[in-house]
């Protein structure tokens, strides 16, 4: 994944927290919300998005729309494939990697 791709996708997550702390907060639209967020964020993120599931637990579709899930998840994904902090140009972990031999 390019550093654009991943900010794109990240600008995207962000996107899906903001419709979900306003829009979400309607007691059915935000279930169904949840729920095609949640298969949006297993395409864009791989099982790392299956996290988001977790806000269908709160029925009442009130708590779960002040954590920004998407976000979290997008902001985890990128930490672990090395997009912060780290030269342009690929994988931290892969560039250490190659480094060390």
């Amino acid at each position: 994944m390019t550093r654009r791709g991943y900010y794109l996708r990240l600008g995207f997550s962000v996107l899906i927290d903001l419709v979900d702390f306003t829009l979400g907060r309607i007691p059915i639209f935000g279930s169904v919300s949840e729920g095609v967020g949640t298969l949006v964020l297993f395409g864009l993120w791989g099982p790392a998005g299956l996290l988001n599931l977790w806000e269908l637990a709160d029925f009442t579709e009130q708590a779960d729309a002040f954590i920004p899930t998407a976000t979290m998840i997008a902001l985890y994904v990128g930490w672990r494939e090395g997009m912060f902090g780290a030269r342009p140009g690929g994988n931290a972990r892969e560039r250490d990697i190659a480094e060390r031999s």
